[in-house]
């Protein structure tokens, strides 16, 4: 038993400094093993003849094991080696001992038991990586190398080369620091370390440097394993997802890479991202927002002009190339990034309008055209032929469209009421066809585009308005009296007595009357001349016109709606042309000139946000008079013409016009004296009164149609 136990302290002694030894020591220490074993196991010592052919390694050492009555336990990993083997007169041991040295096996001595396996050499001893940190006292800089260097190692060697007290909170002792600065400041470059790591720093009032993680893990506190870390105040990058479906995000960036705000990001949102630049050169962003989609994050970051690069050839001073903002564009679930000059970023896309235009309209080309008096003629009157009153007529009408277009802001295109920001970078086609706008550029700058597309395009308000246009005329004419004469020839005897009473009597029914006269003695008046002639007139006529028209007329806002309703005459112009100077000979042109008396209505609608209307109203209503100044003279014409802008609510009536005429004449003629004596006056005079009111008034209703 004593020699058992001092074998086994012997092997123990030996089984400790086994591994590290080259393979010579190996052998030499398993044959110094089989030499303390023989001692209690004697069947190392027999003698071995045997001749051996395709077995394996596992069943010839259980067969040695078996037949000299040793403790083995071998590996099954030699079942894969196979043998061929002759041996006479060798020693167990011997042939342990071989086939260690052939096959590169082990033995572990357990007492009398061997456990065979294969050898495993061990492991070399990994030297510490060294931290380099170096400190100039003189002027209080500091250069760090670090690249994934454990925090308690770097803060402990930053605390023996600067003396410098730095403290770290528990949870952060094994985090992986790296960073490179060269000759900074302390204080900047531990500033840094702790921005660039994830890490707050805080200096104490007894110059103690204080760091602890940007998140603190509440999970363990709360019992809910799932819970995000909460961020520690100061951190530069702090980002919670809020949903992943619709990619809504919280973020705190301060000066934090654009690089790592994509990737760090992306690969919890689960994104495909595809760089056409690399995003190093993106710059930094600042960003604060509790809710914010990840597309418009990503808009607002590359919005900021921070991210830019440099192209070679260009004319930036700075780098000889020309600057190019970062931009990104989105198709499906893939992420593409890189400059806006770059193919993989352009977009094109073809944008519908629903409810609008893209071609402004303008107001209707038939508006306006008729207006009173139209003769526009030169200074002299005369025109070489209808053709070419015609076609001076209507440029003038062109032009004073035109005139009226520029005047009320009218506009081409829907193109030019968008911002400049909003199409800069964007190569922008109408397509009228299709009501369309065709977008090319950058896919941030599209997607803008698109978005303010859609904030314009409403539906725009259709106005019906309906105009009761009234116009009465009331006449009373009241003429009496008596004349006579002697006329050219003699006159027969006309007219009517009831219910107007206007005869004339000629000389032979006067004479008649006369004759009836012969029976009251003394009296006798003669007879009168054949010529002679007596007109007596009583009558008295009195009347109400009243014209009502009913328009209704539509429009979209701030577009003009032109009503007219009028009739039109003409007026004979003479040219006459000299040709020749020995026998002059003359050409006379005549032509016929239009001029036109209206009722015309012009009306330009605006509807505000609160549902309110502005009108801006003009009216001109114009008749002949009946009246020429010559023959072939232009017609007189009466107008009246008012113009208002109103405000109003939906469906409310204005009331205009109230234009209103008053015609009084009183006249008459007679003997004088006699004109004026009581009674007798109405045989020796004639008198005529009348008076005429015209009143016109327009009643407006507009509708707001939706």
């Amino acid at each position: 038993m004593k020699k058992g136990l001092i074998a086994l302290v012997v092997l123990a002694l030996f089984s400790t400094t086994l591994f590290g030894q080259d393979i010579s020591s190996r052998i030499n220490t398993i044959k110094n093993q089989f030499e303390i074993l023989k001692i209690e196991n004697p069947g190392l010592n027999e003698s071995v003849d045997i001749n051996i052919t395709q077995t394996t390694l596992s069943n010839f050492l259980l067969a040695i094991s078996k037949v000299h009555n040793l403790n083995i336990n071998v590996s099954p990993e030699l079942n894969s080696i196979t043998i061929v083997n002759n041996f006479s007169n060798v020693s167990v041991s011997d042939i342990m001992i071989f086939l260690v040295k052939e096959y590169n096996l082990d033995i572990d001595f357990t007492g009398n038991i061997l456990s065979i396996r294969k050898y495993i050499e061990p492991a070399e001893e990994v030297k510490e990586k060294e931290v380099l940190i170096t400190y100039s006292p003189s002027n209080q800089t500091v250069s760090l190398d670090l690249k994934n260097d454990r925090l308690d190692k770097v803060f402990r060697k930053i605390i023996d080369e600067t003396g410098k007290n730095l403290l770290y909170t528990p949870e952060i002792e094994k985090n992986p620091l790296s960073i490179y600065i060269n000759n900074v400041p302390f204080d900047l470059a531990l500033n840094k370390l702790a921005e660039s790591n994830n890490l707050i720093m805080s200096i104490t009032d007894d110059g103690f440097y204080i760091f602890e993680g940007a998140f603190v893990d509440t999970g363990s506190s709360s019992g809910n394993v799932n819970s995000r870390p909460v961020r520690r105040k100061r951190t530069n990058f702090y980002y919670k997802i809020l949903d992943t479906i619709s990619k809504r995000v919280e973020v705190d960036l301060q000066n934090t890479p654009i690089a790592d705000v994509i990737y760090t990001m992306g690969e919890e949102l689960d994104l495909d991202i595809f760089t056409a630049s690399p995003l190093d050169n993106a710059g930094t962003a600042t960003v604060e927002a509790k809710e914010i989609q990840f597309d418009v994050l990503l808009t607002k970051i590359f919005e900021s002009g921070s991210a830019s690069t440099s192209t070679p050839g260009g004319n930036n001073n700075a780098t000889g190339g020309q600057v190019s903002k970062f931009t990104f564009k989105r198709d499906g679930n893939i992420y593409y990034f890189g400059t806006v000059d770059q193919l993989s970023l352009k977009q094109i896309e073809l944008i519908p309008m629903m409810h609008r235009s893209v071609q402004m309209l303008e107001n209707p080309s038939g508006g306006g055209q008729r207006r009173a008096g139209r003769s526009s003629f030169n200074t002299t009157g005369i025109f070489g032929s209808p053709n070419n009153f015609n076609q001076n007529f209507n440029q003038n009408n062109r032009l004073n469209n035109e005139q009226s277009n520029r005047s009320s802001g009218n506009i081409s295109s829907i193109l030019e009421i968008i911002p400049d920001d909003v199409v800069s970078g964007l190569d922008i086609k109408i397509d009228a066809e299709l009501n369309s706008f065709v977008v090319s550029g950058p896919g941030a700058n599209v997607e803008r585009f698109k978005d303010f597309i859609k904030y314009i395009d409403k539906p725009v308000p259709v106005i019906l308005i309906e105009v009761m246009i009234i116009e009465v005329n009331r006449s009373a004419i009241t003429e009496t009296g008596i004349s006579f004469g002697i006329g050219d020839q003699p006159r027969t005897t006309t007219g009517e007595f009831f219910p107007a009473g206007n005869v004339t009597l000629g000389a032979q029914d006067v004479n008649k009357v006369i004759g009836n006269f012969d029976g009251f003695g003394s009296l006798n008046i003669g007879k009168v001349v054949p010529n002679f002639y007596l007109d007596i007139k009583a009558m008295e006529s009195a009347g109400t016109l009243k014209i009502r028209s009913t328009p209704k007329l539509a429009t979209i806002n701030g577009h003009k709606a032109y009503l007219t309703s009028g009739e039109t005459t003409y007026y004979a112009v003479t040219s006459q042309t000299f040709f020749g100077s020995q026998v002059p000979q003359t050409s006379e042109i005549r032509n016929y000139v239009p001029i036109d008396a209206d009722l015309s209505l012009e009306i330009l609608p605006f509807v505000s946000g609160d549902g309110q209307i502005t009108l801006d109203i003009q009216v001109l209503q114009s008749a002949f008079n009946g009246e020429r100044i010559a023959e072939d003279a232009p017609p007189g014409i009466t107008s009246r013409e008012f113009s208002s802008i109103v405000r109003m609510e939906d469906q409310d009536v204005v009331v205009l016009g109230g234009i209103e005429s008053i015609r009084k004449d009183d006249s008459g003629s007679g003997v004088p004296f006699l004109a004026r004596v009581p009674i007798i006056k109405w045989l020796f005079s004639k008198r005529r009164r009348e008076a005429t009111k015209r009143n016109l008034n327009i009643l407006i209703r507009p509708t707001v149609i939706d």
